[in-house]
């Protein structure tokens, strides 16, 4: 296996319609070239799908003889801001080489490309935010965060996070033959509820792919405002005479913060 087939092959484990990093579908990946097939370089609108012009840069420098790793940066940053997959990209380079050099990508034409990929895929990671875009919640993860902020806040005060804070769970109940989306625009319905209700500095996340939870004080009036919460949900949508079902609870929380995060594994759970 040559060297470039083996790294190749490492990225290779995406499913057969995958995501790119922007979460929109992947665009058709040009055709890798195969002993039984001839090397074919399609035009920048061919039937592979791909636009092919990004690749440009790399042609002409192989084209004019120069150093290929300037303009092999150049268009691995290109192709992961234009939400390319990296398996894809390497493709596209592959077939580049195939169609002008008649052999395999160059060593360092792999390394740039695919470096300067990383690179700006990691910025791009590094500038989404920690809710999610549909329904407005914090992911998990912010969730988990900010317990483990209330309990050194406890330790060094001396208090109790059981005493003091507790989780407001919701959990719409759906029909059988519910689509994805369905419960999706169900779950930014809690979403809208949970922040009329709770609108101060309290924390509302996501847990897992069907429950909403916020992270609470434990306030003499809790348990009214659980229950504005369920009316709010159950007669959220009015435009339709169908109950709206929803599981609604307070969750109270352990005495240490592992033990916290284990309740939220729990609720994750499907």
């Amino acid at each position: 296996m040559s060297l470039f087939a083996d790294i190749r092959r490492r990225f290779d484990l995406r499913p057969a319609k995958s995501l790119n990093l922007a979460g929109s579908p992947a665009r058709t990946r040009p055709e890798a070239s195969s002993p039984d097939q001839p090397c074919e370089w399609r035009d920048s609108h061919g039937t592979a799908g791909t636009d092919h012009s990004a690749y440009l840069a790399i042609a002409e420098a192989l084209q004019d003889g120069a150093d290929v790793v300037p303009a092999s940066d150049e268009v691995g940053r290109q192709l992961a801001a234009d939400g390319v997959s990296l398996l894809e990209a390497l493709d596209g380079l592959s077939a580049l080489y195939c169609s002008i050099a008649g052999g395999e990508p160059a060593f360092a034409a792999v390394r740039a490309l695919s470096s300067s990929w990383a690179e700006a895929s990691l910025i791009y990671l590094h500038t989404l935010s920690c809710e999610d875009p549909l329904t407005g919640l914090s992911s998990l993860a912010h969730l988990r965060s900010r317990l483990g902020e209330l309990y050194r806040e406890a330790e060094f005060r001396g208090t109790s996070v059981p005493q003091t804070h507790a989780l407001v769970v919701v959990e719409p109940l759906t029909r059988p033959g519910t689509t994805p989306f369905d419960r999706e625009l169900r779950l930014v319905d809690v979403a809208e509820c949970l922040r009329i209700v709770f609108y101060g500095g309290d924390v509302l996340g996501r847990v897992g792919s069907h429950r909403a939870a916020a992270l609470v004080g434990r306030e003499p009036n809790l348990p009214e405002q659980v229950e504005t919460v369920r009316t709010l949900i159950t007669q959220w949508r009015l435009d339709t005479d169908v109950p709206q079902l929803a599981r609604i609870w307070i969750e109270g929380l352990p005495a240490s913060d592992a033990m916290a995060g284990r309740v939220l594994d729990e609720l994750a759970r499907p």
